[in-house]
C-alpha cells in the first residue's frame, strides 16, 4: 500500500492510549494524545484520516472535539472508542462508528482497517456506511420500542433508506458484501478460517 492511513488515538488513560497505539502502529502511522486540546493541536498541524476518539475526558469532551473536527476536517472517520453506554442521542452524533470498551485488538484493527477502506468510497457512501453503523449501535443497546419514539432514530433511518436509494446497485452490492463480512467475522460463524491477509 502506498499511503499509510494516519490515526489519531484520543484518550486521558494514558495506558489504554499507548495500547492501542502500539496495536495500530503495525499498520497506520499512529499519533497518540491524552487531552482534547493536545488532539485538536496535532489535527490542525497534521494530515490525519482516521481519529480514535474518547467521549468522557477532563477539559474538551470527546463531543467537543468530535464538533471541531468536523467544522474543521476534511471527512476523516471518527471512531468514538468509549466506556459511555449509547443513548439515543447517538442517532444525530456525526461519529462513524461506535466502540464501547474494553475493546480487544482484533476488534480495533477490524473497525479502523473497515474505517480506512471507507475512506475510498463516494461521499454517499461514506455516509450510509457512517449511519448503519451507528443504527446498529443503537439497535444492539436500547431497547427497539423507545428507539422508535425517538425523532432522532426516525430521521437517521429516513436518511439511511434515501441514501440506499440513491446508491446504484453496485453500490449496494458493495455494501451488502461489507455488512455480511463484518456480521460473519463478529459473530465468527461456521467452521471456515476467515482469510487473512
Amino acid at each position: 500500500m502506498t499511503h499509510c492511513s494516519t490515526v489519531l488515538i484520543v484518550d486521558d488513560e494514558e495506558n489504554l492510549a499507548d495500547l492501542f497505539g502500539i496495536w495500530l502502529r503495525e499498520q497506520f502511522e499512529v499519533y497518540v494524545t491524552y487531552s482534547g486540546e493536545d488532539a485538536l493541536e496535532i489535527f490542525a498541524e497534521e494530515s490525519i484520516d482516521i481519529v480514535l476518539l474518547d467521549r468522557r475526558m477532563p477539559g474538551l469532551s470527546g463531543t467537543e472535539v468530535l464538533q471541531s473536527i468536523r467544522e474543521n476536517g476534511d471527512g476523516q472517520q471518527v471512531i468514538m472508542a468509549t466506556a459511555v453506554q449509547p443513548t439515543e442521542d447517538l442517532a444525530s452524533i456525526d461519529v462513524d462508528d461506535y466502540l464501547i470498551k474494553p475493546i480487544d485488538r482484533r476488534k480495533l484493527l477490524r473497525t479502523v482497517e473497515a474505517a480506512e477502506l471507507v475512506l475510498t468510497y463516494e461521499d454517499s457512501l461514506t455516509e450510509l456506511f457512517s449511519l448503519t453503523a451507528r443504527k446498529a449501535t443503537l439497535e444492539a443497546n436500547l431497547d427497539k420500542t423507545e428507539l422508535q419514539k425517538d425523532d432522532r432514530y426516525g430521521n437517521l433511518l429516513k436518511r439511511i433508506r434515501e441514501l440506499e436509494e440513491d446508491a446504484d446497485t453496485t453500490l449496494k452490492r458493495l455494501e451488502a458484501e461489507y455488512q455480511i463480512d463484518m456480521l460473519v467475522r463478529d459473530q465468527r460463524i461456521g467452521s471456515q478460517p476467515v482469510d487473512q491477509l
